[in-house]
């Protein structure tokens, strides 16, 4: 009998893992024939760019990250790397970008259940991530969003959580080592906090003197090649260019420690994010300025927040309770470096460089009110046996709707996306330029682009790409879309993307006439065929 019990419970673990992974496959199916089944979708501005690194990294030819209003790129390709299966598997549709935004936000949403669920049995997992949601909720479509300022904000959260379980014994440090990567690759303005993790979690090992677990060596030489294989693009363009984008980052960031916002300034920014989920106004950014408001309550909240959470950490570790006392502090640790990072900030702070406080803000109000329930119970004599139970049906439950509300944010992303009738001119704009290069035999055509309509001449670049033709752009736009656009001397035309209907742009070829392709109250096309350019220029 007790033989049996014992064979049942591995056997049991057994099927719940295959169940898992079952439902895995299923989910990435179902949004692979959605991707397929979308109507195609014509992107423009950074999610054009974006599809374009994409493309780039399903031919295994991208070694950087994501483009910077700065000048350099964010540290590693590994986010482009991660959508490119779905992409390619879909026949290169735009959906897919969205689709697997949607997928990335998903794992990180079961990973933070997982991880909480296995060391909470109580209320806690499922607070954090109805707080989640309710946090997805109030930001329209960001599940979906394939935006990198978006894609980052779950993971990260994700990071908090895996790093309190590791600290609590549980061995999943290669697992936060990729979501880390994931996350400051795509993101550097959220480098600081995922430092503070891995610096607190290092500390905190100090201090408490602990003997290494078993097999530690082989787990870090694990993580080692791991790192080593995510960080290998970045390494290799380190490697090749003299640095790279790795010694630019370096450059811009170490500009003799320079605080470009006061604390001050800092300080009331970082509380609008934090207390994101409590205001009226928050919802999806785009990078837009903000304007705070209601500072008489913001500020104090934000800054109540924290020391709350801190208190309850204090109380969680005294009470035992070393998940949740980590977990918090974790928690805290990263809102500090939130903190810090906005003085760095240079130029103006955008609404989507604090949007990820808001998620953190979140978190810190589910662990407020776990930690009230668990006082009112303790109040009330309540037995924990029906609360647990009650906390195991409602942690299901909101990873369903967790799934509702992500299938509810794509469908109407999509659909936003392929109603917007003013992206035809890029269609347009496309056509006319692929007409004239079967006509006229243009093998690889420079591209000129006027700074003002740089946004839809990226998603007529890749539309070009898409289609396999090779194209150029001048020196001064290959940053922005990488070598794999840079002029090679075989170009044998030149064609200028410019404002609509403003005349002719001048071609700098004295005496050879240009011919107008296009023209709209946007953008207008013009070209002119030449012998020999020299370079980009």
């Amino acid at each position: 009998m007790d033989g049996s019990a014992d064979d049942a419970t591995p056997r049991r673990t057994m099927l719940k893992r295959a169940a898992f992974l079952l439902s895995v496959v299923l989910a990435l199916l179902a949004l692979l024939t959605f991707a397929r089944e979308t109507p195609p979708i014509t992107t423009d501005s950074d999610l054009a760019v974006g599809e374009i690194y994409t493309q780039l990294a399903g031919e295994t030819r991208l070694l950087l990250g994501p483009y910077s209003r700065f000048g350099w790129h964010h540290p590693g390709p590994l986010y482009f790397y991660v959508q490119a299966p779905l992409y390619v598997l879909s026949g290169r549709r735009a959906a897919a970008l969205y689709a697997g935004a949607l997928a990335i936000n998903l794992l990180a949403l079961v990973t933070i259940a997982l991880v909480v669920r296995r060391e909470n049995q109580g209320a806690l997992p499922v607070v954090v991530v109805a707080a989640c949601l309710l946090f997805c909720l109030r930001a329209p479509r960001f599940l979906a969003s394939p935006w990198t300022a978006h894609v980052t904000v779950l993971p990260l959260l994700a990071c908090v959580a895996l790093g309190a379980a590791i600290l609590s014994g549980r061995r999943l440090l290669p697992l936060l080592v990729i979501f880390g990567s994931f996350v400051v690759q795509t993101h550097v303005g959220l480098a600081p906090p995922v430092a503070a993790l891995f610096a607190i979690m290092l500390a905190i090992v100090l201090v408490e003197r602990r003997p290494p677990p078993v097999r530690m060596r082989s787990m870090l030489l694990t993580c080692g090649w791991i790192g080593l294989l995510l960080w290998l693009p970045t390494l290799i363009d380190a490697a090749s260019h003299q640095g790279g984008n790795l010694a630019a980052l370096v450059r811009f960031f170490a500009r003799g420690g320079q605080q470009d916002h006061s604390l001050t300034e800092a300080l009331i920014d970082w509380s609008y994010g934090l207390t994101g989920l409590l205001r009226w106004d928050f919802g999806l950014p785009w990078g837009a300025h903000f304007v705070v408001t209601n500072l008489w309550w913001v500020m104090p909240c934000a800054i109540g927040e924290l020391l709350g959470v801190a208190v309850i950490a204090r109380r969680e570790l005294h009470a035992g309770r070393r998940f949740e006392g980590y977990l918090v502090m974790l928690m805290v640790a990263a809102s500090v470096a939130g903190l810090w990072s906005l003085t760095r900030v240079r130029d103006d702070i955008l609404d989507h460089e604090i949007f990820w406080l808001a998620a953190l803000g979140s978190m810190n109000l589910a662990v407020i009110v776990a930690a009230a329930g668990r006082a009112i119970r303790a109040a009330t004599a309540q037995g924990p046996p029906s609360h647990q139970r009650a906390a195991t049906i409602g942690l299901p439950l909101v990873l369903l709707l967790g799934a509702a509300l992500g299938a509810d944010h794509l469908q109407d992303f999509t659909s936003f996306e392929l109603r917007r009738v003013e992206r035809r001119q890029i269609v347009d704009a496309y056509e006319a330029i692929r007409e004239y290069m079967r006509n006229q035999h243009v093998r690889r055509p420079l591209i000129r682009i006027d700074a003002a309509v740089w946004s839809q001449a990226a998603g007529v670049l890749l539309r070009l790409r898409r289609d396999r033709s090779e194209v150029a752009v001048a020196d001064e736009w290959v940053p922005m879309f990488t070598d794999a656009f840079a002029a090679n001397g075989r170009e044998d035309a030149i064609v200028i993307v410019g404002r609509g209907r403003a005349g002719r742009a001048a071609t700098d070829l004295p005496g050879v006439p240009g011919v107008l392709l296009f023209e709209s109250a946007a953008i207008h096309v013009e070209v002119t065929l030449t012998p020999k350019i020299e370079g980009g220029r």
